[in-house]
């Protein structure tokens, strides 16, 4: 009783009095344990850069081939690089923050990702086409309707292209998606024959003119 005597608080609640009791070894062991972690969690992703962090994984689920490089940026007291969104790309690509601080009259701007020289010839064979079909049943349906008559996404029937309406633009769009406008990249989704698929299929919808189509986006295409 002495022991604790010598242990009690100068105040007391209620009738209730304070303890001045050592925290247990284990939770003080465990609470060191946290520090130590933290600290090499920090050097392991933040420092040396070996652990991807979130941003990588994002952007190597939608691209399987995706490897990081090493950041060009200034890094805060030489440990932390800069963060940028996962759609940021130092070549073209403006972020929405960028978009921000650049004013109304800035645009977004894609950048190009794929050689110029890529030429890309659509498939004729029922076989594909009826594979593409069915992707496109599958992932395209609620932005560009199921007859491609245009929804969230632009129409895909008539003459007029936001991106352009010959396969290799098609394809591309496909492939690289414009993250800005709401048009996701399928690379990392589908793979090369699926998207040659669908790319064919949304081919043959041209001048289809289905039911409650939407009205015209983009430049007219004369074919």
């Amino acid at each position: 009783m002495t022991e604790n005597l010598d242990k009690l608080l100068d105040h007391e609640y209620d009738g209730i009095r304070e303890l001045d009791n050592d925290l247990p070894n284990w939770w003080l062991w465990l609470f060191y344990l946290t520090i130590a972690w933290g600290v090499i969690y920090f050097v392991y992703y933040h420092v040396i850069e070996v652990g991807y962090l979130q941003v990588d994984e994002y952007r190597q689920e939608m691209d399987p081939n995706y490897v990081r490089v090493s950041s060009e940026n200034p890094k805060f007291v030489g440990l932390l690089a800069e963060y940028h969104s996962p759609l940021f790309d130092p070549s073209g690509d403006m972020t929405p923050r960028k978009a921000i601080l650049a004013g109304p009259q800035e645009a977004f701007v894609e950048a190009s990702r794929e050689s110029d020289t890529v030429v890309y010839v659509a498939l004729t064979d029922e076989a594909s086409i009826a594979g593409g079909q069915g992707i496109y049943s599958k992932n395209c349906v609620s932005c560009h309707g199921a007859l491609g008559e245009g929804g969230i996404g632009p129409n895909l029937t008539d003459q007029y292209w936001l991106h352009g309406a010959d396969m290799t633009s098609i394809i591309k769009s496909i492939k690289y998606g414009y993250p800005a406008k709401g048009m996701i990249s399928w690379r990392g989704f589908l793979k090369t024959d699926q998207v040659l698929q669908v790319g064919s299929y949304v081919m043959t919808l041209k001048g289809t003119n289905p039911p409650n189509g939407k009205a015209p986006q983009g430049e007219l295409v004369e074919e």
